[in-house]
Order: structure tokens, then sequence, then C-alpha cells
């Protein structure tokens, strides 16, 4: 009576859940899962049972003194190095074998038209890909949790404490669910590949276990020894603060900031997910939530170098400002650029509008916020915000190209200004090629985009230029920092000419195509009536 009762409030509660569990828990793969788990953690326990040293080879890692008969052995090492290893094996094993079960599925459901049979289902959509998170990996956490009695087991022998032990499995829990639900949005965008973004995955993976490793060490080495935590930091320099708020200061600390950052991360991503499997054609972001997202981005990149504590330090946030914002602008652009229907759509009703005499203040708040209008207002907004945000930061910092030369603060923030212009043209590039009637436009346009960030460097590669000799092709690449120390006043006004220049043209030319694709709209309707 139990199980059915369980069954059926499943069923009731999440009817994607049980239609997965139904599909995959059956006695013959339940059977196979339970034995290979059992038999790995066998032949992991007769692996380690052989490193123990004999009276016959009384040497090795886990024997006290050779000399001594009988001989003493470590137990304590011995168990601790079996813990170790299942520390890492367990959840790889979790991360990339689910991150490739979840992409797999969702592809082969787009494949065979099932998904869109689901999409019809009057369950929401965030319930269905619940379901599919919980259930498609069910045999994957079942082997995964048989394994952890011995690690337990394992645990205590090893003499960790069980809280620090249940504290790192919530932590894993929250990485893994985090990428679970990436892993989910991956084929509701066209990328399908399960291995090769699980060998991508890996590469955050296996780093990210790494540190969380390394912390947990300490926090056990903390237990003996209250300066441990001291010691770490200042060894890797790692007194990390989130505006002031101590981050490093514990594991409690760690675990804490960490675990907020992800949930945060998750939060986002589900309302993506939500978005874009209810309608498929919909951009992933709409224009609010890009501008909080944006925001939101900038704030925790902020928070870890503000105020400026050393050289270090400015130099990570310059990392931020040149690196990872600029490439985070540009996954915006994906975010952010309707495909042609929704562009035609959007065309026919401005052609509409205009026919009715709407104001162009309408417009403006179209651009704005709109969610079928073309993305170069919003892109700006976007980078607006950006400059806003950090321009405090860069006027408190001291940038240094070398020793004995230095940048004033206002020509990194020109810098910016002009990485901003290499966007805004990048986002103007997509936009004309998603609205073009050409196969595949996504990967057009992906393409087109990466041409304009990579041709100059491949330029300066090919025809060796020094920056302080010919600043502005640097000024009008992704890299203009590299030449905002050497550039002068007329460097800088050929470098706004021309980004200005090409943004007007590509405009008058989209603006063209956008009024086009209206009258044809509009053309098409009447026609059919």
């Amino acid at each position: 009576m139990i199980i059915p009762n369980l069954m059926a409030f499943v069923a009731n509660w999440n009817p994607q859940l049980i239609r997965e569990l139904k599909g995959r828990l059956k006695p013959r793969s339940i059977t196979l899962v339970s034995s290979v788990s059992l038999l790995s953690q066998a032949l992991l326990i007769f692996f380690f049972s052989a490193q123990l040293p004999t009276e016959k080879s009384p040497y090795g890692r886990y024997i006290i003194d050779s000399k001594q008969f009988p001989i003493v052995i470590e137990w304590q090492t011995w168990w601790n190095d079996i813990f170790l290893t299942m520390n890492w094996i367990l959840p790889m094993a979790l991360m990339l074998g689910g991150v490739y079960m979840l992409i797999q599925d969702l592809a082969l459901e787009e494949k065979r038209g099932t998904l869109n049979f689901i999409r019809l289902s009057p369950q929401p959509g965030r319930d269905i890909l619940a379901g599919k998170l919980m259930g498609v990996p069910i045999l994957l956490y079942l082997g995964l949790a048989l394994a952890l009695p011995l690690q337990t087991i394992v645990a205590i022998k090893a003499q960790i404490p069980i809280g620090l032990l249940l504290l790192q499995y919530g932590v894993f829990a929250i990485v893994a669910m985090s990428l679970f639900s990436l892993s989910l949005l991956l084929p509701l965008v066209g990328f399908a590949a399960g291995w090769l973004w699980t060998l991508m995955a890996a590469f955050i993976v296996f780093p990210s276990l790494q540190f969380l490793q390394l912390i947990f060490g300490v926090a056990r080495l903390a237990n003996e020894n209250p300066n441990a935590w001291q010691d770490f930091n200042n060894r890797w320099d790692l007194w990390i603060k989130w505006f002031n708020i101590p981050v490093s200061y514990n594991i409690a600390a760690w675990y804490g900031f960490m675990s907020l950052t992800l949930v945060v991360l998750m939060v986002g991503t589900w309302q993506v997910l939500n978005r874009r499997f209810s309608d498929p054609a919909t951009t992933l972001l709409s224009k609010k939530q890009s501008y909080l997202a944006v925001f939101s981005l900038n704030l925790f990149l902020l928070g870890f170098v503000t105020p400026i504590r050393s050289n270090s330090w400015q130099e990570l946030g310059t990392f931020f400002l040149y690196g990872i914002i600029p490439l985070c602008l540009l996954l915006a652009i994906a975010a952010l650029s309707p495909q042609r229907q929704p562009l035609q759509d959007w065309a026919r009703y401005r052609r509409e509008s205009t026919r009715h005499h709407l104001k162009n203040r309408q417009l403006f708040q179209d651009l704005l916020w709109a969610e079928k209008s073309p993305n170069m207002l919003a892109v700006f907004a976007n980078i607006i915000i950006t400059i806003v945000m950090w321009t405090p930061w860069i006027l408190t910092a001291q940038f240094q190209f070398n020793s004995s030369q230095s940048h004033q603060n206002w020509q990194w923030i020109l810098g910016l200004v002009f990485l901003g212009g290499l966007i805004l043209i990048c986002a103007t590039v997509a936009q004309l090629v998603l609205l073009n009637k050409i196969v595949k436009p996504q990967l057009w346009a992906v393409g087109i985009v990466l041409a304009i960030v990579l041709f100059p460097f491949i330029c300066m590669v090919l025809i060796p230029i020094q920056p302080d000799q010919y600043p502005v092709p640097f000024l009008l690449s992704f890299a203009p920092w590299a030449s905002l120390e050497s550039a002068q006043f007329i460097d800088f006004f050929l470098t706004i000419a021309i980004q200005w220049t090409a943004l007007f043209l590509l405009n008058v030319q989209l603006h063209k195509n956008l009024v086009k694709a209206g009258e044809s709209q509009s053309k098409a309707l009447l026609t059919n009536r």
C-alpha cells in the first residue's frame, strides 16, 4: 500500500517525474545499476587492501615503522585515502553523468518531436523540466546513493566530522543542480551534442572540485589547529572579501557564499528555462531581465575588488572589466536578439502604429522594453549600466602600463567606451543577419560576430604592429587597453569616428530591412484575407 500511495502522490505532484520513473526504474535496470555500484565499491576496497604492507613486504605508505615486527599499519591514513578517492569519484560521476544524460534526453525528445507534445500539456514548463531533472538521471542517483553508506563508514574511520561531511554533500548537490539546470537549457537553444558539452563541463567540474577539496582539507585541519584558515589565506593571498564582507574566514563562510551565489544563478537559469520552454521562438531573456542580469553580474564582480586592497586585486578588477564583462555582453547579444519572424511581426506592428500617428517616444519604449523589437538599444542600455557602475572604481584605481608609466583614469573609461562601441556593432550585425532569410541564421550570426572579434587579432599576428606605433587598430579591437598609454587625441577621435560611422550605416541598413519586412508582412496578411 505504501508504494502505490507514494506513486499516486508523485503522479499528482509532478506527472512528468512519474513518467520518467516508470520509463527507467525497470527491475533489470535497477539490478544492473545496483550490481555495478556494489562491484565498484568492492573493487575499490580490494585495490586499497592490496596496498597494505605484509610481513613479506613490509613497505609502503601505510606502515609506521618498517623495522618493527609485528608490523603496525597506519589505518587512519588508509581510510583517509579511500575517502579522498570516493570524494573525487562520486561527485565527478554525478555531475558529468547527469549533464550527459539530461542533454541527450532532451535532444532525443526534440528530435522525435515529443517535446512539442509535452509542451501542449497543462503542466507548467518549470514542473516538466523539474521532472526531467529529477527523473532522467534516477538510475545514476540510485547507483551513487548505494555508495553513500560506504563513504560514511570510511569517513567515520578516517575521523572526519559527520557535520563537515554533510556540509560538503550539500555543496556538491547545489553545484550539481546548477550544472543540471544549465544542461537543460542547452538542447532548448540548439546545442544537442551531449558528449561535447560533457567534455566542456569536465573543464569546469575538475578545477571546481579541486578547489572544494582544498577548502575541505583546510576545514579538517582547522579542527585541530585554529590558525589553519589564517595560514591558508596568508599563504595563497586568499583573504577574499565581498564589499568588505569576509568570505574566506572559515568553511561556513566559504560554503555559504558559494551556495548563495549558485542558488541565485539557478533561479536566473530557471527563469530562462521556463521562458524558452514555453515559447521556443522567443529570446532567452526579456529586455527587463537582461538589465537585471547585467546589473547583478557587475555588482557581483565589483564586490570582490571594492575597495582596492592591493595591486593584485586591482589587476583582477581590470581582468573582470576588460575580459569577463565584454564576454558576458557578447552573450547578452545572443540572449536578446529576436529571430526573423518576431522581427517581422514587430516591423508590421510599427508600420501600423506609424499609420495611426503614434509618437516616436513609443518607438523608444518599444526598443527599450518590447519583446520582439531589435536588440541594439537594450544592448546599449546594458553597456551604459556597466560603464556607470564601474566608473567610480576606475576613478579610484591606479593603473600602470609598466613600472614607470601609468594611464590616466579617463583613458581607461574611454577604453571601456570603445569596447562598448564594438559590442554595439556586433549586436547590429547579428540582428541584420537574423533578419535575413537564410539557412541557420543563428550559426551565421555567431560566426560573423566571432570574425569581428578575432579578425583584428589575426591581422596583428600576420602583420606585426606595435600598439605604440599604430594605436588605432588596437583601439578598434577587443584589446583597447594595449594602446591606451601611447594613443594621442587624434587616435581617440579617429576610433570614435570609425565606430559611430559604422554604427550609423549598419543601423540605416537595418532600418531599411525592417521597413521592407514590415511591408512584405502586411501585404502577405492582406493577400490571405
